[in-house]
């Protein structure tokens, strides 16, 4: 057992505080730091305690959140809290690290516990909607032994013997710390992405593409036009918006059995609740908006993106098949560069995996790790045995030939009379 268990580990100058908080505080710490000042450390287990961070947690995104971390808002966590917190036994239950400085939220660590095959597993909050897992943190909080003593503390409150945590980037603020602990990689994905600051106008953007590529693009607007009347739909903050989102939802989910995918995700009905509600907002705007391009009044390709201040994000692409010679998809991703450009964000991030036809735009890619870390011999066992093998069991699958897959995603897309 190469891998140390942090369990095991002993860290530096952390006292214990008296429970005050009551139920919304299960336990804390006090971590002296003598060159940063004293951080008190809590865990929040139960949705009344996550939602009294609300201001704290909206104030910290405000003053510390990176570009990349649009997944880490407090408005697109209360959403997934309001479709996959589970609190039944072997459920889904809350392990937030939150760290305050003065009374001042500075550190949040957004984890989970989960029971799975007789262990407790740590994930990210936000897991499977989530493209990337990170941490939230000030300058006061976001050096290494600040990040270690709150990691330290997750570790021991939560009981964890396993963490597995997907989609880090190699710029995230939690990277240094996995590197620390000595956290194994068990996968590794690029996200292509498009810089666009220094584009003023979509014009100057296309200018840098290939001429094949501006001249393609054109005849396929053409050839789409030919079936009917076009438009470019944008919609966020609505009704209308909410099943649109279910719309590109449900088209995406029934076309995986054709192209032999085979996703638990999308295949969950939550994963349609969780974007529908997003992109409507329910009172808590998540920075969803549905983006569409019409053909006849019908739509022929969708996109999700989720918008920061200075980033774009596109989770959800999908186009109906009839449409594909027409490159819709691509028309609408074109539609999407502009938006990004016209409202003064920096970079459209079209999230892992790196596919071919992100390649075609994009003008980069940033490498995203999954990592994991044994916490316990049973973790050590579970790290081992499925979550290395998963990741092969995968390549295996996906270098099969098309219609093998398409008859194994058949049969995965097969559900139960009962199952909605």
């Amino acid at each position: 057992m190469n891998q140390p268990l942090l369990r095991d580990r002993a860290f530096g100058d952390i006292a214990a505080l008296p429970d005050t908080a009551g139920s919304e505080r299960d336990s804390g710490i006090r971590y002296a730091d003598s060159g940063r000042g004293t951080l008190d450390f809590e865990l929040v287990t139960t949705l009344a305690g996550f939602e009294a961070l609300e201001d704290g947690w909206n104030a910290l995104y405000a003053e510390a959140a990176k570009s990349t971390q649009a997944f880490q808002a407090f408005n697109w966590c209360w959403h997934w809290c309001r479709h996959y917190l589970e609190t039944r036994d072997g459920g889904l239950r809350l392990a937030i690290v939150a760290a305050r400085k003065g009374g001042r939220l500075v550190l949040i660590m957004p984890f989970v516990v989960q029971r799975r095959a007789m262990l407790n597993e740590l994930t990210w909050l936000g897991e499977p909607v989530s493209q990337y897992g990170d941490v939230l943190a000030s300058r006061e909080a976001a050096g290494l032994e600040a990040l270690e003593a709150a990691w330290q503390f997750a570790v021991t409150q939560t009981g964890a013997d396993v963490a597995n945590l997907r989609r880090v980037r190699s710029d995230a603020v939690v990277k240094p710390l996995l590197d620390r602990i000595g956290a194994t990689i068990t996968a590794t994905e690029e996200a292509p992405f498009l810089a666009l600051g220094a584009d003023q106008t979509f014009e100057g953007w296309e200018a840098r593409r290939q001429p094949r590529a501006r001249k393609n693009r054109r005849r396929q607007a053409r050839r789409l036009a030919d079936l009917g009347e076009t438009a470019f739909v944008s919609l966020s903050g609505s009704e209308e918006a909410a099943a649109l989102a279910a719309h590109a939802i449900r088209l995406k989910r029934d076309l995986l059995p054709d192209k032999g995918s085979i996703s638990p995700a999308l295949s969950d009905a939550r994963f349609e609740a969780f974007f529908a509600d997003a992109a409507h907002g329910r009172g808590r705007p998540a920075g969803v908006t549905v983006l569409a391009i019409t053909c006849g009044g019908a739509p022929a390709a969708l996109k999700v993106l989720i918008e920061t201040k200075d980033a774009a994000f596109l989770h959800i692409a999908v186009f109906e098949p009839r449409f594909e010679r027409c490159g819709a998809g691509a028309l609408l991703l074109e539609h999407a560069v502009a938006r990004t450009i016209e409202e003064g964000r920096g970079v459209l991030d079209l999230l892992p995996p790196r596919h071919a036809y992100k390649l075609d735009f994009a003008d980069d890619c940033e490498v995203v790790h999954d990592f994991a870390m044994a916490l316990s011999t049973k973790g050590w066992l579970y790290l081992q045995a499925y979550l290395r093998l998963r990741r092969r069991l995968k390549a295996m699958i996906e270098a099969l030939p098309l219609p093998i897959r398409r008859g194994l995603a058949r049969l995965a897309s097969v559900r139960p009379a009962s199952q909605p």
